[in-house]
């Protein structure tokens, strides 16, 4: 094993990562967004006074894109609902943009992720918390509704199609049927998605929990004071052994992800060089090249 080798594994290079989160505004047409980015809002109309609630899908229901109306999850949908709610009096008259939307409602959305896959970890895996809330028109005629829901994402980061519900579907080892795998090494740049039954230098392993979003950012220190400990410890459970070819790197949330309930580590088990499945369990037996 070469010095080189071994520097990269000893000092472990972090970094942020702009996280993107899922949502949608909802008002007649369809307006997906990514957490973040700004997008065009749906054209503005008259707005009848005291207009009927919307019927929308509620928890344990699902939606096909922008469109609200309840579905069986047994039929076709990008976004299976977790919780529903109303913003409150604290956000403006106007409708308020994306980044106040995400401030009040994403953290709980994140949070019911979680309960409704069966696994805090999954930040580890292609199934994120989405978002979707009351476009101008309702909002400005009292409509201000929210609705929380779990999506399985491209590696754009957009809502795809699929059937079945995702209740509970990431407990046990369920969480390593969605596992997100990079094709370059997590300590040296962002990662990139690839399926981790192909060449690969990353596998997500799990994550580890920060803090919440009314706390401040934490400096490079503190994350690296939690990441280390805990991501080498996931690592060797993982592995089912302490090795020397494989290493735990980790990467972050940006501060402006951190408001909106991104408050984990991630973890993942790197190589310097690809291998072809992935590595849980292996023990001490050589490295799939």
């Amino acid at each position: 094993m070469s010095r080189h080798w071994r520097v990269l594994f000893a000092v472990v290079l972090l970094a942020a990562v702009p996280l993107t989160g899922c949502a949608s505004e909802v008002s007649g047409t369809a307006t997906p967004a990514e957490s973040g980015t700004t997008t065009n809002a749906p054209d503005a109309g008259s707005a009848p006074a005291d207009p009927p609630a919307p019927a929308l899908a509620g928890p344990g229901q699902c939606v096909d894109g922008n469109d609200l109306t309840p579905l069986d999850c047994a039929q076709p949908h990008t976004v299976e609902i977790t919780k529903a709610g109303t913003f409150g009096a604290d956000l403006p008259a106007e409708p308020p943009d994306r980044a106040a939307v995400f401030a009040a409602a994403f953290p709980q959305c994140r949070e019911a992720a979680a309960m409704f896959l069966g696994n805090t970890n999954y930040d580890a895996t292609t199934l994120g918390a989405w978002l979707l809330w009351a476009g101008a028109d309702e909002w400005k005629s009292g409509n201000r509704w929210y609705r929380c829901g779990v999506a399985q994402l491209s590696v754009a980061g957009e809502a795809e199609s699929r059937t079945g519900s995702v209740r509970n579907i990431l407990a046990g080892d369920g969480l390593y049927e969605f596992q997100i795998c990079s094709s370059v090494r997590p300590s040296e740049e962002l990662p990139q998605r690839v399926a981790c039954t192909g060449a690969h230098t990353g596998e997500a392993i799990g994550a580890v929990r920060m803090g919440t979003p009314d706390q401040p950012f934490p400096s490079q220190q503190q994350f690296d004071a939690t990441a280390a400990p805990a991501c080498r410890a996931a690592l060797r459970e993982y592995l089912g052994a302490t090795r020397d070819d494989v290493a735990a790197s980790w990467r972050w949330p940006d501060e402006a992800n951190w408001k909106h309930g991104f408050n984990n580590i991630t973890c993942y088990a790197e190589t310097a060089q690809p291998v072809t499945t992935p590595l849980r369990g292996i023990g001490t037996s050589p490295l799939p090249r």
